[in-house]
Parts: structure tokens; C-alpha cells; sequence
């Protein structure tokens, strides 16, 4: 169990009472005040505080300074949580108290847990896995030989099998998501062996239509109705076998494309992503949420790549030229600030040699996606 401290902030407090936050199991610790705040953490030592960056008696950036200097602390992260209007000034004060994350109010459940799931180094959501048979016809008769999928794709896919697999050319494959046993059959051709043949590439023959919709709903997107709420986890590489026709089918009103499992994307796949969503006229809203790198990146670049949806919260790159460190941190399209010029982004503290994490790209181009004005 993971310690959280955190001010009676009632909002923080909701969020962290909310069903997402209640899987983490974490114990929470609530003070009143700045100095409550930084006695309870030396005496708890916990893994994560969450304060207000204004707090009654000495505000929370006080306090996150303090503990950032505390060596007993070394392995305690800060948030600090934004109510007001966020300025360039407020986001210096930030960058000089050395935290850990930003959170600007409001914010929604599974954002907040986001945040939590990073800070604390847990998985986001349980990992999509694909379990794979395969059928085959050896000299002594038909043999089952049984595994996991490593990488997936629309043209084949990449097994971990639990045995060497038998000198065949050919296999009848069955991939299983293991989450709900939604399977797929599909022929295939054994294109290459590696570690004894207990690893194996595997190529896709002919697909009939149905069987490439539930590959492709392997590969690229899974639907899943959270606190009634439909969200999208969006995964894998947007190239040119990248299709979305069945996920159109799937849609209700509201959407969040949670995009973080995107790793990358390239100009047809750029090209297919916007067709499917010019032809979402019958959803009212969507919006997309922890954005990763790559699909933030496209964003700025590619007219038209997010439709008409908005992006609630992007992963950026950041770097540390004190110790070469590079770092992806998770941060609110509320939390820029863009009083003239481009919008600027918050600063961190590097984990590693405390330095100054800054951003890592050109922010003209990087945040070309947020709307001005």
C-alpha cells in the first residue's frame, strides 16, 4: 500500500475517493494546513503529496520546496493543484519549487488517476493481452502449440510459445484477448524462428472481412464503458493497413479517444485517422485524452487530425541538460499558458540529479493544435 498525503482540498479529495483512484488502494493522509502538511510528511515519509500551490498559513510551493530539500524525502513526489487562473508568473513559482506535476481544476476522475498512475509508477490500465494457438499438421497428425502475442499488426503477428514450434511452413492461428475471450481465426506463414523456435514471425494469409475487423480491433482500438462514460483506448501504429471502420459502428454520443498507447504514425495512417473521423457526424462530442508523443506531434502538424474533438491532456518530451536525462511528462491543455506568443508549458524537477526538466520540442510547433485567442 502506497502512502498519499494531501490537503482537505474537498475536489482532491472527490477525485481520490472516485472508483478509478480506489483500485490504486492507496492510504490517504489529509492536513489543514502548509506546516500540517510538511510535519506529517517527514513523519510519514509518503510516496506521493498532493497540495494546493496556495494553502493557508504557507502555501504549498513552500512546502514542495521543503520537501524537494529534505533528504529523508528523496523518494517523495509533489503535485501541486491549481484552482485559479494560470499565468507565467504562477508557472515560474512552480518551475522554482521543484515538483513533480501540475494539476489545473477542474479535472475529471480517470484524469486525476492518470496523473496518480504516473507519479506513482503504475500501470495506467491492465495491458491488452492476446493469446495466441496454433494449429499445426505435423507428420505424426494436427498439434496445438499455445502463447503469447508480443506485437501485433494487421499483416501478422510476433509469438512467445511456450514450446519450440515444429519445422512447419503453415498454421492455423486463434488469438484470444484475454480480457473478455473475444478470439479470431485466421491462416498464416511461418516467416521466420528465433530462440529455438520458441519465438516465431508470423505472416497473415487472406483475411475475410470479419476476421480482419476483430484483428483490427486487436490491434488499433478497444471500446471499454467507464463510470458511464465511453472511452476509447486507442493503441499500436496508424500506417497505411490501419482501418477504423468497424470502431465507427461502436461510437455513442460522447467519445474520449484515450491516446496513449499510439506509438506511431506515419502520413497514410495521418490521412486514414482524419477520414474516419470526417465521418463521425452522428457522434456529438469527442475529445482525446494522455495524447502519446507521436500522436500529440501529428496533431500540430496535420490540419484536420483531431476532427472536431479537443485534446484534454498530451504527453510532451522533456529534457535535462544538467544530466542528459530525458523524461515524458503528462500535463493539461489548462495547465499552458499562452498570454502572448507561443504557449509555455510547466517546469519539473529531474528525478535523477534534481536539475531543471524543460521542454523538448519547438512550441510553435508542438502546441500548434491548441486553439488561440
Amino acid at each position: 500500500m502506497q502512502h498519499v498525503l494531501t490537503a482537505s482540498n474537498s475536489e482532491v479529495l472527490r477525485l481520490l475517493g472516485s472508483r478509478a483512484c480506489a483500485r490504486l488502494g492507496l492510504a490517504r493522509h489529509v492536513v489543514a494546513s502548509g506546516s500540517e502538511a510538511l510535519a506529517a510528511a517527514r513523519n510519514l515519509k509518503p510516496r506521493l503529496v498532493i497540495l494546493d500551490a496556495d494553502m493557508p498559513e504557507s502555501d504549498g510551493c513552500e512546502v514542495c520546496r521543503a520537501v524537494k530539500q529534505d533528504s529523508a524525502l528523496a523518494g517523495c513526489r509533489v503535485m501541486l493543484v491549481l484552482s485559479g487562473i494560470l499565468n507565467r508568473a504562477t508557472l515560474d513559482r512552480l518551475a522554482a519549487a521543484g515538483c513533480d506535476d501540475v494539476l489545473v481544476m477542474p479535472a475529471v476522475a480517470e484524469e486525476f488517476f492518470a496523473h496518480l498512475a504516473d507519479l506513482l509508477e503504475v500501470p495506467r490500465r491492465r495491458r491488452r493481452r492476446v493469446a495466441v494457438e496454433l494449429l499445426a499438421r505435423l507428420d505424426a497428425g494436427p498439434r496445438v502449440f499455445e502463447g503469447q502475442v508480443q506485437n501485433l499488426s494487421l499483416t501478422g503477428a510476433k509469438v512467445r510459445l511456450t514450446e519450440a514450434l515444429a519445422e512447419v511452413d503453415s498454421v492455423r492461428v486463434r488469438l484470444t484477448r484475454e480480457r473478455d475471450g473475444a478470439a479470431v481465426l485466421a491462416d498464416a506463414r511461418v516467416v521466420w524462428r528465433r530462440d529455438d523456435s520458441r519465438e516465431v514471425g508470423l505472416e497473415f494469409g487472406h483475411l475475410s472481412e470479419e476476421a480482419r475487423r476483430h484483428i483490427e480491433a486487436l490491434v488499433l482500438w478497444d471500446v471499454v464503458e467507464e463510470d458511464g462514460r465511453q472511452r476509447v483506448f486507442l493503441e499500436g501504429d496508424f500506417n497505411e493497413s490501419a482501418t477504423f471502420g468497424g470502431l465507427a459502428a461502436r461510437l455513442g454520443d460522447q467519445v474520449d479517444f484515450d491516446a496513449a498507447g499510439v506509438r506511431y504514425i506515419n502520413s497514410h495512417g495521418s490521412r486514414l485517422w482524419c477520414a474516419f473521423l470526417r465521418g463521425l457526424e452522428r457522434v456529438q462530442s469527442y475529445t482525446f485524452s494522455r495524447c502519446s508523443v507521436a500522436f500529440t506531434t501529428q496533431a500540430g502538424l496535420v490540419p484536420g487530425f483531431l476532427g472536431r474533438g479537443r485534446v484534454v491532456s498530451f504527453h510532451a518530451p522533456y529534457h535535462c541538460d544538467q544530466c542528459d536525462r530525458d523524461e515524458v511528462r503528462l500535463l493539461q491543455t489548462a495547465a499552458l499558458v499562452a498570454e502572448d506568443g507561443p504557449p509555455a508549458t510547466p517546469s519539473f524537477q529531474c528525478p535523477a540529479c534534481h536539475g531543471s526538466l524543460v521542454l523538448d520540442e519547438i512550441p510553435e510547433r508542438f502546441f500548434a493544435f491548441v486553439p488561440r485567442g
